[in-house]
C-alpha cells in the first residue's frame, strides 16, 4: 500500500530563498562554527545590505532556522562568492549543491556571465562540490589561508565557473 503520508518521517527539503539582513546574526553565529576568522553580524548586515550584494539562505521549513547560506558580490558580469555555509550537522544531504544552483540560476539572471570563488585546497568537499558544479581551477594563491599549526598554512585554488546567459530559468544551473 502506498502511503498517503509520503514526507511523514522524512526531513523536507530546505526552503532556498534570498538572503535579507533579518538573518544577518543566523549568519554570523554560522559563519563562527565553520571560519576560523568569522565575520560578526554587523559586517553581514553589511554585506547583504549593499546594492551589489547577492546571497541565498537555505531555511528549514519545519523550524524556521538557517541550515546555510551563500554570499556575492556582483561587479559587471562577473561575481565573486564572498562565503559559503552550511551547518555542520546538515552537510552530505545537498544542501550546499541546492544553494549553489539557486545562486547561480539568481545571478544569471542579473547577466552575471563568469562566477569565481577561492577555497582551501585541503578541503576536498568543498572542491569536489564546485568541480560537480562546473567550477574549474584557474589560479593559486600560495600561504594564503591559516591553520591549527602557526608555522603551516595552505594555498587558496581560485575557482571559476562561467554561466550561459540563454538559460534564462533561475533554478537550471
Amino acid at each position: 500500500m502506498i502511503s498517503p503520508f509520503p514526507l511523514l518521517g522524512k526531513t523536507p527539503p530546505p526552503i532556498i530563498q534570498p538572503l535579507n539582513t533579518g538573518l544577518a546574526d543566523a549568519c554570523a553565529e554560522l559563519h563562527a562554527t565553520a571560519f576560523r576568522y568569522s565575520w560578526g553580524e554587523h559586517e553581514f548586515e553589511r554585506l547583504i545590505s549593499a546594492s551589489n550584494a547577492f546571497g541565498d539562505a537555505a531555511i528549514d521549513p519545519r523550524k524556521r532556522t538557517l541550515l546555510g547560506f551563500v554570499l556575492s558580490r556582483v561587479a559587471a558580469d562577473e561575481a565573486e562568492v564572498l562565503t559559503v555555509v552550511v551547518a555542520a550537522g546538515q552537510r552530505k544531504r545537498g544542501i550546499g549543491r541546492q544553494l549553489l544552483t539557486s545562486h547561480i540560476g539568481r545571478l544569471r539572471n542579473v547577466h552575471v556571465k563568469t562566477l569565481f570563488l577561492e577555497v582551501g585546497e585541503t578541503n576536498t568537499a568543498a572542491r569536489k562540490l564546485y568541480g560537480n558544479l562546473g567550477f574549474a581551477e584557474v589560479g593559486r594563491r600560495k600561504n594564503y589561508y591559516r591553520t591549527d599549526n602557526p608555522t603551516e598554512q595552505i594555498a587558496a585554488l581560485v575557482l571559476r565557473r562561467d554561466i550561459d546567459p540563454t538559460q534564462r530559468r533561475g533554478w537550471d544551473a
